[in-house]
């Protein structure tokens, strides 16, 4: 009787929903032909994999799909699929009579009825669905075969991994077509329905060997295999393994640009049309920038501020709840750890790992893979106890003063053994362009993208000294010469008195000294000579947003207003170029499966004569716009080749020991941010170091510290096979012997002369001559007095 009224109930339900959902049905000609979808692909101008993004669909037809996976689908999922009409009544009124008992019977839906829900529905109440589903299955059933029904479930249903339908799930576990699927590889790929993530043979082989023997004894019960086939099957080793396209070079960072870019112009289509974009990105420039930030990070800053201890800490006891503390565990604690540290990813260098021994010199640690590594005391001598920024103290005397049994720590694979490590909590950025023409050579937006998808590149924080260049720069544009002089005195406005970092006053000193030593008031005074309508508005020629920064704070010439290090490096970019602007680009071309190239860049490129070939085959053109003389370009180079050779980045010239190479230092109060940018002809670099939220790093730390030697370790492999070349020396400018100190011209033989850049009509016509500079009263040059400028 209770069959009976579920029945009726059921063809009530059942008709009342035809009748409310046939006109919004879809016709077959909607959903009939599956479409191919290939994810979008992101590669290194050198045509090297950086990321693939979006699901796989590679459409099978009915001839392709071998019986086995049929049977093995209709064996698990719809045993009487060729005896009913789309809807299994008697599968149904299990799930009915569950229903009203308030239990979850399983069945119900047909193979049919999923292919409708997959196709039109989706509802968290699981008996709702059934009912929405009934009347499309039964008009499937009308309008398809029952092969047809069987090819478009395969080629719509998601198989895990990205693979959405059977042909690219075929590949993606096991690398070939679905025609040659053995029986064991056809029952695991039945065995991920429905729940393609958590049982699939590459996240979960346990659970996935399980799901497939139980598919298998469906089929042999149904007579569809014999005893012989379900036990050499289900002998069979799990072979699955991912086979989508290796990435070659790792850049997450600029995956995610390119992505969202292409996401605002196609939506969704983006993961699905098979787009192929081509970057400007040069992989071995990239791979060097990764392994710069990455091991600066850690080595230049994380270790020498001492260890911070374990993560957390597994007690051999927690393995075993009920062992008394007073004997040994009556479990090994082995897997339990190993169960741990699955939930632990792998960021930078740094390996999670459990000490799962100690002694006097040395410990050993569980990796997530299940080796067991040892640590020897030189890779762990270097944890001095973290105290502060500013100290560590003490240093470890013996292997316990750092590790105990069943923390959880990071170590890192070094040269000859493993180290004690641990994942930095400071964070960084570097990018690299070509200052020809803007292209974006090398990005790495921070320590680890899986850790944090922030892109530091373009977060603006405050550039300190690294902004320094463009204000000598507004100098020289009007009228000024490195030998002109500025006093480094005192100076005070209101409640802000700037000073150097080394807490002295020297006096007169030429521009060339003063950008050189990167001293803090040369630069305030020489802001407030030229003054706010000078210096911003050269600035802005640059790419700065200077329409933000404020007209009358003098902390603006010491790089207190947020840029990004994007905009930092364009702006290096036109003094190593020799005065062009050119626009940062990291896109060179897309392709479309169904259109071909649908997008090429077309850069503005800095050439002495751009001027158009009458072949119209020629590539078009754009020339860089010119933004400052050459000349001056050209001396602002010569004083911060300066900073490379003498001043705040000698450590450049000490390791590289090039002449081509030209870039400032940036540490801003605190210090809370440390910079440097650095460049030749080929190359501009931009490197920045600061927590996310800013904080003090440390009071001994500046842009040279840690910002230079990072900057080193990628220019040293970036430039490895790059010449050195000089800038030519444009026309209008002479040079003259001055005085190193005072700037006026000197005789020959002075021991403290050198030669020095002018523009033409500025430089001096003989000795003793006074150059632009600042005017000083007697007073003041010799006592150094405080002014006051108010």
């Amino acid at each position: 009787m209770l069959a009976v009224a579920g029945t009726t109930s059921i063809i009530m339900v059942s008709s009342a929903a035809y009748l409310y959902l046939a006109p919004l049905l879809p016709s077959a000609e909607t959903y009939k032909d599956v479409q191919l979808e290939t994810p979008l692909r992101i590669y290194t101008a050198d045509n090297r994999l950086i990321d693939e993004i979006g699901n796989r669909r590679n459409p099978v037809t009915f001839e392709e799909i071998p019986l086995l996976l049929t049977n093995a689908l209709i064996a698990t999922e719809d045993v009487r699929f060729y005896s009913h009409s789309g809807v299994d009544i008697q599968s149904l009124l299990r799930g009915f009579y569950g229903f009203i008992r308030g239990v979850n019977l399983g069945g119900g839906s047909t193979i049919t009825m999923q292919l409708a829900n997959n196709l039109s529905f989706d509802s968290d109440n699981v008996y709702l669905r059934k009912f929405k589903e009934i009347p499309f299955a039964l008009q499937i059933q009308r309008e398809l075969s029952k092969e047809e029904i069987l090819t478009l479930y395969l080629n719509t249903i998601y198989f895990g991994a990205g693979a959405d339908g059977i042909g690219a799930a075929a590949f993606v576990y096991y690398g070939k077509a679905v025609s040659e699927l053995s029986l064991a590889e056809a029952a695991m790929m039945v065995s991920l329905l429905p729940c393609p993530s958590t049982c699939n043979p590459l996240s979960n082989p346990e659970r996935a060997i399980a799901r497939r023997e139980t598919r298998l004894l469906n089929m042999l019960n149904e007579g569809m295999i014999d005893s012989e086939e379900y036990s050499t099957a289900n002998s069979s080793p799990v072979t699955a393994q991912r086979h989508n396209r290796n990435i070659a070079v790792h850049a997450p960072y600029v995956a995610e640009m390119v992505r969202q870019q292409l996401y605002r112009e196609f939506g969704e289509a983006t993961y699905t049309l098979g787009f192929e974009v081509t970057t400007s990105i040069d992989g071995d420039k990239q791979l060097a920038a990764n392994r710069a930030l990455v091991e600066g990070l850690e080595v230049y800053y994380d270790k020498r501020h001492g260890y911070r201890g374990p993560a957390a800490q597994y007690l051999v006891d927690d393995a075993d709840p009920f062992a008394d503390s007073s004997r040994a565990p009556s479990t090994d604690p082995t897997e339990y750890w190993l169960e741990q540290l699955q939930t632990v990813p792998v960021y930078g260098n740094q390996h999670p790992a459990i000490v799962t021994a100690v002694e006097q010199r040395q410990f050993s640690a569980l990796l997530k893979s299940g080796e067991t590594v040892n640590v020897p005391w030189e890779g762990m001598n270097w944890a001095y106890t973290f105290r502060s920024r500013n100290e560590a103290w003490p240093p470890p005397q013996q292997a316990a003063d750092a590790v105990q049994i069943g923390d959880l720590i990071r170590v890192k694979q070094g040269q000859q053994h493993w180290e004690l490590g641990q994942v930095p909590d400071i964070q960084g950025a570097l990018i690299s362009l070509s200052p020809s023409d803007g292209a974006v050579l090398a990005l790495v937006g921070g320590y680890d993208f899986r850790r944090s998808q922030v892109n530091r590149v373009l977060q603006a924080r405050p550039p300190g000294s690294n902004f320094k260049p463009f204000l000598y720069g507004a100098a020289l544009e009007h009228g000024y010469s490195p030998a002109s002089t500025i006093n480094d005195a005192p100076i005070t406005r209101g409640d802000y008195r700037p000073n150097n970092y080394d807490n002295t006053f020297l006096g007169p000193v030429t521009l060339r000294y003063a950008l050189k030593e990167s001293r803090n008031v040369p630069a305030v005074r020489l802001y407030d000579q030229l003054g706010s309508s000078k210096v911003l508005p050269f600035a802005a020629k640059f790419g700065f947003q200077t329409q933000n920064f404020p007209r009358n704070d003098l902390t603006v010439a010491l790089g207190s207003q947020d840029v990004q290090p994007l905009e930092l490096v364009t702006a290096y970019a036109a003094i190593a170029n020799g005065g062009y602007k050119v626009d940062p680009w990291f896109i060179k071309q897309i392709n479309s499966l169904a259109d071909g190239v649908i997008f090429q860049s077309i850069p503005s490129i800095v050439c002495e004569d751009c001027s158009q070939s009458h072949d119209e085959s020629a590539e078009v053109i754009v020339p860089a716009p010119r933004i400052i003389d050459s000349r001056v370009a050209y001396i602002l180079n010569s004083m911060l080749r300066s900073v490379i050779e003498e001043g705040s980045g000698n450590r450049v010239q000490r390791e590289l020991a090039r002449g081509d190479l030209m870039g400032k230092t940036g540490t801003t109060n605190g210090p809370q941010e440390l910079w440097f940018s650095g460049f030749n002809q080929d190359l501009v670099t931009t490197v920045f170091v600061g927590f996310d939220t800013p904080e003090p790093l440390g009071e001994r730390e500046q842009g040279a510290t840690i910002a230079v030697p990072i900057w080193i370790d990628y220019m040293r492999s970036a430039l490895a096979d790059t010449p050195e070349a000089s800038m030519s020396r444009p026309d209008g400018i002479v040079d003259r012997l001055i005085d190193k100190t005072t700037g006026a011209v000197a005789t020959p033989g002075d021991s403290n002369s050198m030669f020095e850049y002018f523009r033409a009509e500025n430089a001096p016509p003989m000795a003793g001559d006074q150059l632009p500079g600042v005017e000083l009263d007697e007073e003041a040059s010799e006592e150094l007095a405080t002014e006051t400028i108010f």
